[in-house]
C-alpha cells in the first residue's frame, strides 16, 4: 500500500535530490559524448562545457548530502 507524504519538507528534499541525480547525469554524458550542454539563462540560450555546467550548478544549488542530514 502507497503512503501519502504528508511532511511536505521531505517532498521538497526527495525532489531537489532527484534534481541533483538528473543534473549529474547530464554532465556525466556530455562527457561522455564531448558535447555541450545547452541552457536557456538570462535570456538567451547559452552552450556550457560540462565543466562549466557543473561549476554554475554547484554555485546554484546545494549538494545532495546538504540535503538529505537530518532524515
Amino acid at each position: 500500500m502507497i503512503r501519502p507524504e504528508n511532511d511536505h519538507e521531505s517532498v521538497t528534499q526527495k525532489a531537489q535530490a532527484a534534481f541533483l541525480d538528473v543534473r549529474q547525469s547530464v554532465i556525466d554524458r556530455a562527457r561522455q559524448t564531448q558535447t555541450p550542454i545547452i541552457v536557456f539563462s538570462e535570456n538567451r540560450i547559452q552552450r556550457l562545457t560540462a565543466e562549466e555546467f557543473e561549476r554554475d550548478a554547484v554555485e546554484q544549488v546545494p549538494e545532495r548530502s546538504d540535503l538529505c542530514e537530518g532524515e
